[in-house]
């Protein structure tokens, strides 16, 4: 089978606990998946050792049958891999626009190109049927519009 994710006999351990003990997750392309469990049965860890916030003690990652070396979400956007955390990473007295391109901002003698950014998340937005508008602050808007927020902020990376 082909798959374009594939998180081999995953183990991760902390400090007296076992979080995911020789775990396998296979992912093919465009299949949409849902981890269940109760709070601490390791789905977070597990994700975030796809996303590189956390290195496994044993197991391999694979991106598209290649083996790789997730060292942290630089890596993991690079791969394709993006994450929509738990707990938001927005700024809430920057836009919705700011935010999503904060840190990929892109410049032109030294001033940010708000324009490009705009008509790229507008695209996106779009693309996605995730309407949002570039201009609301964050403090202003419901959780569902964050959550929206922080895929667009995924697809931009």
């Amino acid at each position: 089978m082909d798959y374009i994710i594939e998180m081999l006999h995953i183990t991760k351990e902390f400090p007296g606990i076992i979080a995911n003990d020789d775990i396998t997750l296979q992912l093919k392309k465009g299949e949409i998946h849902a981890l269940l469990g109760e709070n601490g049965a390791g789905k977070s860890t597990l994700m975030s050792v796809l996303f590189g916030l956390y290195q496994p003690e044993k197991g391999s990652i694979r991106v598209r049958g290649n083996e790789e070396k997730i060292t942290g979400p630089l890596d993991a956007n690079a791969l394709g891999i993006g994450m929509v955390h738990q707990h938001f990473k927005l700024v809430e007295n920057f836009t919705v626009l700011q935010n999503i391109v904060l840190g990929m901002e892109t410049t032109r003698r030294g001033f940010l190109k708000m324009d490009d950014a705009r008509k790229k998340v507008m695209e996106l937005s779009e693309k996605y049927k995730l309407f949002v508008d570039p201009d609301a602050l964050i403090s202003d808007i419901t959780v569902g519009m964050q959550q929206r927020v922080e895929i667009l902020k995924n697809a931009v990376s």
